[in-house]
């Protein structure tokens, strides 16, 4: 049996961009020769959630371990595409914020590499991980992540979001109004942990809403959004992003190829950070 393959293709949309992601075929032939199904397949190191997809599609129960939310949230990301909301919702996951408490535990380490954890588990957690994390700052004044929404037929909008720990004022919010205009952003988010003063949002009310047609709705131009309304409250961005557009069609896609025997070419669309379904 061949157990070395070259790395995930571009065949059928399985390369999803992940610098270390594993064939589909390979891994499936690897869980079909060492489980049954029913076993739990782990993976201690599961970057962008391969073998979690294929143990998912061959029906086994699966623990998944990584050290960034960034992944847990590709992961999540891949689980409700391919298989949707209904079997995400069965999803476990530990060592993120659950609370207030893990929240400003998380955003006041004193390692800077777990505080920027805080930052990206912010942003993917209120976009339902549909935002681009920045992960080059300085130039762009300050901004954690990047989302894009449908606007008529064929335009996307861009939103900014930023994550704020602590220390946050009215000129915070002003700030990021002028972020907007070199983004070409239509809209922008902050995230604060602290509970946002009156000042700040006068400030952001005073910038307008933005009209978005296809709604027929208004959005506020700049929102401030206390972790405590996410955590508590599971408060989202709440506008349909431009990954919806496609996402049914591709779940169409992806449903048909798991009917069949799992191949290479088959697609599926620090802290430690687990995710398991057991």
């Amino acid at each position: 049996m061949k157990w070395l393959e070259k790395r995930a293709t571009g065949k059928k949309g399985e390369k999803i961009g992940y610098p270390t992601q594993k064939p589909m075929g390979l891994l499936a032939r690897i869980i079909r020769a060492s489980t049954n199904e029913g076993d739990v397949v782990l993976d201690a190191y599961c970057g962008c959630g391969t073998t979690v997809a294929v143990a998912q599609a061959l029906k086994r129960k699966w623990i998944g371990i990584d050290i960034t939310y960034q992944s847990i949230s590709l992961i999540l990301k891949r689980l409700e595409e391919t298989f949707g909301e209904q079997e995400l919702g069965k999803v476990k996951t530990d060592g993120i914020p659950k609370d207030m408490a893990s929240a400003i535990a998380l955003a006041k380490r004193d390692d800077d590499r777990l505080r920027k954890e805080f930052e990206k588990w912010a942003v993917l957690t209120y976009t339902r991980n549909r935002a681009v994390i920045n992960e080059k700052k300085g130039a762009d004044g300050g901004i954690d992540g990047r989302a894009f929404f449908k606007i008529g037929k064929t335009d996307n909008a861009k939103i900014i979001l930023q994550v704020k720990s602590g220390g946050v004022e009215r000129k915070d919010v002003a700030t990021l109004h002028s972020d907007m205009l070199p983004e070409k952003a239509a809209m922008a988010v902050m995230i604060t942990l602290e509970k946002p003063s009156k000042p700040m949002l006068d400030e952001a009310r005073a910038v307008g809403k933005f009209r978005h047609e296809d709604m027929a709705r208004d959005y506020d131009t700049i929102s401030i959004v206390p972790v405590i309304d996410i955590v508590e409250k599971g408060k989202t961005l709440d506008i349909p992003m431009s990954l919806e557009v496609v996402k049914a069609a591709k779940r169409a896609n992806e449903e048909k190829q798991l009917a069949r025997p799992i191949r290479e070419s088959a697609f599926f669309s620090p802290i430690d950070v687990a995710a398991h379904l057991l």
